[in-house]
């Protein structure tokens, strides 16, 4: 899939058709391509088909174009691609890569457009059963030591958070130098919390939001974490990056950006419908943007503009 280049009229052909926009006049030729860079992940593909969905009426045509995290910030900073959307701040990814793009945010060959997700976060968290026990914060984790059976649930080596937590485990900072990080990966991790939600049993997991687990069980982020996870339950946010000189080029679309912005809730809900109802990512777009006409017709406003470009 990283490998290819797929045009968003295959993926949400259903989202482009929902509110056709009145006849105008097309964008400049510059601006009528806008390649957009996909990580791989499936939050970052429903921002895609939404984005996708708001600019097709007005004669722009998404390119999606796949690719590992280091080159897309490669292709934004040599202006081989225009928007990536899902730039998560703090860093959940290598830090040897994300260096590379700071490094070019700041020799201005990438530009940050604006931060279209605010309130994701990125923490240790437990069932909801299991918080109301009293599992609330990660000074409290301790206290839970046998029941948890000394395992906490990551993701995978490359992942920052994991290796926040084996930091934490090496200096038994909050009592987890006993503990154990299982590390087999986001649908290990899933597949564990399914299991032991359905036996009511307790479990101590890496989690995020976005994600389609969010609406599908009942769950609580922890607490604490200080300099690992932040003071405020891993809050975290996701900022918009152009190739450097875009919004000036394409002033609509830069317009676009700077107010381009998806609740959190509203994509954990997109996300379960596409991964556990099964439902395609352009029907759940479309639906979803049916039912917020207030929020098509802020993002649609610099792009009706007579001054767009």
């Amino acid at each position: 899939m990283l490998a290819r280049t797929l045009r968003l009229s295959a993926l949400c052909a259903a989202a482009i058709a929902i509110a056709p926009a009145p006849a105008r006049a097309q964008p400049p030729a510059a601006c009528r391509t806008i390649r957009l860079g996909h990580g791989g992940w499936l939050d970052n593909q429903v921002q895609n088909a939404v984005f996708g969905a708001v600019v097709a009426p007005f004669g722009y045509q998404v390119r999606i174009e796949p690719a590992r995290l280091k080159t897309i910030y490669h292709r934004l900073a040599t202006g081989r691609l225009d928007v990536y959307l899902q730039d998560w701040r703090p860093d959940n990814w290598m830090s040897s890569v994300t260096a590379i793009r700071d490094s070019d945010v700041a020799r201005k060959r990438i530009a940050v457009a604006g931060t279209d997700l605010s309130g994701a976060r990125h923490t240790l968290a437990v069932p909801a059963y299991l918080y109301r026990a009293g599992l609330k914060d990660f000074a409290d984790i301790h206290k839970f030591a046998g029941q948890l059976d000394h395992t906490i649930y990551g993701i995978e080596p490359d992942n920052v958070g994991d290796r926040q937590l084996l930091s934490m485990i090496r200096r038994n900072t909050d009592g987890l130098g006993g503990f154990h990080l299982v590390q087999a990966g986001a649908g290990g991790m899933l597949r564990a919390l399914a299991a032991k939600i359905r036996h009511h049993e307790p479990i101590l997991f890496l989690g995020w939001q976005p994600d389609a687990m969010n609406v599908e069980y009942r769950i609580r982020y922890l607490g604490g974490g200080g300099a690992a996870f932040g003071h405020d339950q891993g809050a975290a946010r996701s900022l918009i990056l152009t190739r450097a000189g875009y919004a000036a080029q394409c002033p609509a679309i830069g317009g676009l950006l700077h107010r381009f912005r998806l609740p959190v809730r509203a994509e954990s809900r997109m996300m379960y419908d596409i991964q556990v109802k099964r439902e395609a990512v352009g029907p759940v777009a479309a639906a979803w943007i049916a039912a917020h006409p207030a929020w098509l017709k802020r993002m649609r406003a610099p792009l009706a503009s007579p001054a767009r470009g």
